[in-house]
């Protein structure tokens, strides 16, 4: 993801706060939250239309008060189940672990205010808690009416033999009428489509009997949709099969009257009539559930506000800018540079500081609600910006405008890179940047104290609502302000209004798309090497690993690991791009265009997984997947070049794809070699992670940096940038290194 490591960013806060010395309680107990659900022996009804069944789990979540448990009596250190399977606030459907099965509709509570008819309502100990105690709190989950459009099914059935069951290399058996896995879109009553997907046991445990297995969606998930999951005919590895669990087993066999469960029987009946309609009998069921995602008022209605609010705030022109700083340079110290102009622009703040940990003074932001619940605006602040103005400006010509979005954890400032230069130099563009705050230098010791304790997550989605308000309002005020400075006139710089565009590579590519669904300005993007949904992303990425070593810290049951990922990403939803691509073309916000972009991703990617751009070219966004991708990918068509609209294309640097799994990537090693010597061009010569007591071998890296500094990367991308054209710039062969 470009910039900053996660490693780095880790030893910086650790150096500059201390934040990986959080102090372990001497008695640590969850933190316990009140909840307004109904109590556990109710019924609450609801007029949801007949996707939703009209009633929501009998067996709503209470406040417990009184059985708040420690850390050591729940057995989560050890990998047990966080509480009895008969606990008010666990799902009893699957009783290794509280929330299984992920997503539950054990957790929608009826309310007629949301646009699903739901409320998502954990129980105070449904999520999971750390060794210290801690846990996410439920209230604010409780803002949303449904699951994540991009959830993976978390099951657990110890030892499964997943031979014949959908793969990430063969998804057809997930489609096929003998499957033993299906998950089903309904709406308006019906059967609308099945949904593809894969299997996979989870690679982080080595324990096959503790495995938790994730069942992935191949498209992204309709939002405000009713699921469907049936489960049937699996076995363990000795071929035994499974039996259904004593819950399940009383709701499918309705058998449920005078139980806890019997409030549920409705609603699993009237599932179990939507898998006999596909052809699937209730007895035969191992499992089943159903759950409902969330629509995009409860995940865009907070930003959408904000970017209402912050317009009017600042008026039709955007934020007043103010120049701090011009250096200028000749062509012997920077080639492609004049000037570089660094300022402040004042914008709205609909933040409120947060002090999160007194030992090391540590602070985070929250959004500033107003009487309407959504944020609102508590005041202003001066964000810096960068802007680098090429030496072919001198000549007076009007120059388009590129917003440039950094890499991982990082600044604005990376604006700076060779590359960028030599595109504005050779293009006639003006390439600018801010910090995305909320994943910035900035927020690293907030992103990592959060990791000790997961009540405090909330506040990087908050604060990104802020980053990518301020890229927007930067945008406007380029048009509008930037050429009539006083400092940029007198430099005799003349903007084209008429261009302008969006470049992120990495953490840029991926928050691009949904800078870019949001913009009125900015209608055509590239995003490098990006990725979506980052509880699908992270196992899958080098960057996260040493992150992952202080969730594992915390949470040691792989289970728990799973399932806290899943929990974070329903507020991460807000901002991750995998809720935003449909908006680029095929929904626009209103008042907003339509939006173009031109994904350029790495065969081999260490750090960004193509699997999450594939999903994206499955889901009819609008996103074609262009000739030559490099390998067929399921359910998609290639298309051929040229081509109008958005598009992935896929470059290849000699890296093979990764083997299947939720495991990072690594390194490929050649022969031995010698002082640069001995490898093919596109290889490197270097020692093996095991030391450099090794003889040297032909190593071929991460291709995560190089499409941005290939020239006729660079070249597609700006023809795409003015025409909406993407060309073929790679002589058919699947774009491999000139």
């Amino acid at each position: 993801m470009h910039g900053r490591t996660i490693r780095t960013a880790i030893l910086a806060c650790l150096v500059a706060t201390g934040c990986g010395d959080a102090p372990k309680p001497a008695a640590a107990t969850p933190d316990v939250a009140p909840s307004d659900s109904a109590s556990s022996g109710g019924k609450a009804t609801v007029d949801a239309g007949p996707d939703l069944v009209g009633s929501s789990d009998a067996s709503a979540p209470d406040g417990m008060a009184g059985e708040a448990q420690t850390d050591a009596d729940s057995g989560v250190g050890s990998g047990g189940p966080a509480l009895a399977p008969d606990h008010p606030d666990c799902d009893p459907l699957q009783p290794f672990a509280c929330a299984l099965p992920w997503p539950s509709n054990h957790y929608l509570v009826a309310d007629v205010s949301r646009k699903t008819g739901f409320r998502l309502q954990f129980g105070p100990l449904s999520l999971p808690v750390s060794d210290i105690g801690k846990r996410p709190l439920p209230a604010d989950y409780a803002t949303l009416d449904g699951y994540s459009v991009g959830t993976s099914l978390l099951v657990h059935f110890p030892g499964i033999d997943v031979t014949g069951l959908a793969s990430e290399t063969n998804p057809a058996p997930s489609l096929a009428k003998d499957a033993k896995i299906v998950l089903l879109e309904v709406k308006g009553g019906k059967v609308t489509r099945t949904i593809p997907h894969f299997v996979e046991a989870d690679g982080q445990e080595n324990d096959p009997t503790k495995r938790v297995l994730f069942v992935r969606p191949l498209v992204i998930l309709d939002p405000a949709t009713r699921y469907v999951v049936g489960m049937r005919g699996l076995q363990d590895m000795a071929g035994k099969p499974f039996a259904p669990s004593a819950a399940f087993q009383g709701l499918r066999d309705a058998k449920t009257a005078g139980t806890p469960l019997a409030g549920r029987q409705q609603r699993f009946d009237d599932l179990f009539l939507v898998l006999e309609g596909a052809g699937w009998k209730r007895s035969d069921l191992l499992l089943a559930w159903d759950f409902v995602t969330n629509s995009d008022e409860a995940m865009h209605a907070p930003l959408l506000a904000m970017r209402s609010k912050a317009f009017v705030a600042v008026g039709p022109k955007g934020p007043e800018l103010t120049v701090t700083s011009v250096i200028s340079y000749t062509k012997e110290q920077n080639v492609d540079i004049a000037w570089e102009v660094t300022g402040t622009m004042r914008v709205p703040h609909f933040l409120d500081k947060v002090q999160i940990d007194d030992a090391n003074e540590a602070i985070a932001y929250r959004f500033h609600l107003g009487p309407d619940g959504l944020p609102d605006q508590s005041g202003y602040r001066d964000a810096t910006f960068w802007v680098r103005i090429p030496h072919s400006a001198k000549t007076g010509a009007p120059h388009g405008l590129v917003q440039y979005g950094h890499g991982l954890n990082g600044s604005g400032a990376q604006v700076r890179g060779g590359f960028n230069g030599r595109i504005a130099n050779q293009n006639q563009l003006i390439f600018y940047a801010a910090d995305m705050i909320g994943m910035s230098d900035a927020d690293v010791g907030a992103i990592v104290i959060s990791i000790f304790d997961m009540k405090l997550f909330p506040q990087l989605p908050e604060r990104v609502h802020q980053g990518l308000v301020e890229w927007v309002l930067l945008q406007r005020a380029m048009r509008e302000r930037f050429a009539d400075l006083p400092e940029i006139q007198a430099l005799g710089v003349k903007v084209n209004k008429q261009e302008m565009f969006y470049s992120g590579i990495s953490q840029g590519g991926i928050y691009g798309a949904p800078v870019v669904a949001l913009s009125q300005d900015v209608t055509r993007a590239h995003l490098g090497v990006p990725g979506n949904n980052y509880s699908l992303l992270l196992h899958r990425s080098v960057d996260f690993e040493d992150f992952f070593g202080f969730v594992k810290g915390q949470y040691p049951a792989t289970v728990n690991q799973a399932l806290l990922l899943s929990t974070i990403q329903l507020l991460w939803d807000r901002v991750d791009p995998v809720t935003y691509y449909r908006h680029l073309s095929l929904e626009p916000y209103p008042g907003t265009p339509k939006h173009e972009v031109l994904l350029a991703s790495a065969t081999g990617d260490f750090q960004v997984a193509l699997l999450t751009n594939e999903i994206a070219a499955r889901s009819g966004v609008g996103v074609a997947l262009m000739k030559g991708y490099g390998k067929p990918v399921f359910g998609v068509d290639e298309v051929p070049f040229p081509h109008k609209g958005s598009g992935l294309v896929n470059y290849r640097f000699g890296n093979a794809w990764p083997v299947p799994g939720n495991l990072p990537p690594g390194p490929e090693f050649g022969p031995t070699c010698a002082d640069n010597k001995g490898c093919k061009p596109e290889w490197d010569c270097k020692s093996k992670p095991s030391g450099p007591q090794e003889p040297k071998v032909c190593t071929l890296g991460d291709p995560h940096g190089k499409p941005r500094k290939l020239d006729h990367h660079s070249d597609q991308m700006v023809h795409f940038f003015r025409s909406g054209e993407i060309k073929d710039v790679c002589g058919g062969d699947g774009c491999t290194p000139q």
